[in-house]
């Protein structure tokens, strides 16, 4: 692997990109009108400025032992000069954090003062290509943290808190304060190479890591294993049979699990623009072994597409993988861009929860054509109890739309057990949820789930605590305020 051609070849595409036509149509749309159309869309509207410290409103039982803060990441800039962004993955990330102390929580919300951030600033306007939007006059970008928009997830790590994209470097950030450390370097080798939102521990203090490479006509998998001192301990390039969208991974208790899927880079006028629905070329099931990266093997797999995975497991004989598995890409290429504009229940398919399954020899070797089961429940940002080396399948907790969703987004809080039984809350026709976080259970407290979420008819945005035994009881505590938070990807507690 060459890294400078690398970053020569990601600074060709991005800095490529053209002003399509389609951006007449993005600067003539009016924020009041679209809002005026679709109140919801006011999650989509983002802001200007960091947020100040402001109390919350709670009520319930707020357990004197649950004390912490509740960070979230998400795009929150989507505008200067009156040129609107055209795709939700492209706004600068800022961070939320809830305070919970002493039975009171304080919000406060900063921007990631990336490189582009702070050149934008003080410009005064956008000088950089987005992933999903070609900016007009844009300066070329010299390397992937030119671009960094740090807003897709964080990471607790080493006294640190990372925020972290999946094309670049994460930041690293003051776990207080929010103020913006610098980038974070897992060492010159490896600089400004793509660095997924999504880790996964590997149990003794390191992480398992990827990063997609499709420039130049190359379609690898760059993966990497980072020791506990953060240096990189293994790298392996894995080259690709198709240059599908990968978004995340999960691990089994030996193996890495990777779906590439039918949704492939080709060529246009930004990276997202340049993915392309190929269902022809079906998707892929790539295993790789965590004792030896170089031990690889592959399944096919009907066409599909995925952002989210829920638990990896190999048990009595088979390796099964949960998803939420979309039956087509139009979340990415169209989707995200209807949310912007106020469009998204026309748009594109919700992702259904499923899991697929292989046969496993006793030396670890798949076996057979994999089978995958559907549940018929809509259900995307899983989360759960993560282990390096799950023994037994853990209660998923996810979020979807119910037939009641007058925006077609998130409205219901899902429960899906491991032995197969479902619990869901219906948190109400105004209110836009987020990714719930699962809290594992300490000694002084059982397991709870804390989400957060929008009502943007009151225009409040609250937490909501559930018991994670059993989430159709309803929140046993909230909490909430006047203040309308641009709606967010992925988020943790710490």
């Amino acid at each position: 692997m060459d890294r400078r051609q690398f970053l020569r070849g990601s600074g060709a595409v991005l800095g490529a990109a053209l002003w399509g036509g389609v951006a007449d149509k993005v600067l003539a749309l009016g924020g009041t009108e679209i809002l005026a159309r679709q109140p919801w869309a006011k999650g989509f509207d983002g802001v200007e400025q960091d947020l100040p410290l402001l109390e919350m409103t709670c009520s319930g039982d707020w357990p004197r032992s649950l004390e912490g803060n509740l960070y979230r990441n998400g795009p929150a800039r989507f505008s200067r000069q009156g040129f609107h962004y055209r795709h939700w993955f492209d706004g600068d990330g800022m961070v939320q954090q809830f305070r919970i102390q002493q039975g009171g929580i304080r919000h406060q919300g900063r921007f990631v003062r990336t490189h582009k951030f702070q050149a934008e600033q003080a410009a005064g306007r956008f000088l950089y290509n987005a992933a999903g939007t070609a900016v007009p006059g844009a300066l070329p970008v010299r390397n992937n943290d030119d671009a960094n928009v740090a807003n897709t997830a964080l990471l607790p790590r080493n006294g640190e808190l990372l925020a972290l994209w999946e094309a670049g470097s994460p930041y690293r950030l003051d776990g207080d304060s929010l103020e913006t450390l610098g980038v974070k370097s897992f060492g010159d080798k490896f600089k400004g190479l793509p660095f997924s939102a999504h880790p996964l521990v590997d149990g003794v203090g390191g992480l398992w890591n990827f990063g997609c490479w499709y420039v130049g006509g190359d379609k690898d998998l760059l993966l990497y294993h980072i020791a506990p001192d953060d240096s990189v301990a293994a790298m392996e390039v894995i080259n690709l049979p198709q240059a599908g969208y990968i978004h995340a991974f999960a691990q089994s208790q030996t193996k890495l699990l990777f779906y590439v899927s039918s949704c492939v880079y080709e060529e246009g006028d930004t990276y997202v623009g340049s993915f392309r629905w190929r269902p022809e070329l079906g998707a892929k099931l790539l295993v790789i072994d965590k004792a030896d990266l170089s031990r690889q093997q592959w399944r096919d797999l009907p066409p599909g597409f995925v952002f989210h995975f829920g638990q990896a497991l190999e048990s009595e004989g088979e390796l099964l993988l949960q998803l939420s598995l979309y039956s087509d890409s139009a979340i990415l290429t169209r989707g995200m861009q209807a949310l912007l504009t106020g469009q998204v229940r026309e748009q594109s398919p919700d992702a259904e929860w499923a899991t697929i399954r292989v046969g496993l020899d006793g030396s670890g070797k798949l076996q057979g054509e994999p089978a995958i089961t559907r549940s018929g429940i809509h259900m995307e940002f899983p989360q759960f109890e993560a282990s390096a080396t799950p023994t037994r399948l853990e209660t998923v907790f996810g979020i979807g739309a119910s037939d009641h969703s007058a925006s077609g987004l998130s409205d219901t809080l899902y429960a899906m057990g491991g032995n197969g039984e479902r619990k869901q809350c219906y948190l109400g026709p105004d209110r836009i949820l987020e990714e719930p976080l699962y809290l594992p259970a300490t000694p002084e407290r059982a397991a709870m789930v804390l989400m957060t979420w929008l009502d943007y008819r009151q225009g409040r945005t609250g937490l909501s605590l559930f018991s994670a035994a059993d989430i159709s009881r309803g929140p046993i505590a909230e909490a909430s305020m006047d203040r309308v938070l641009p709606l967010g990807f992925h988020g943790c507690f710490a």
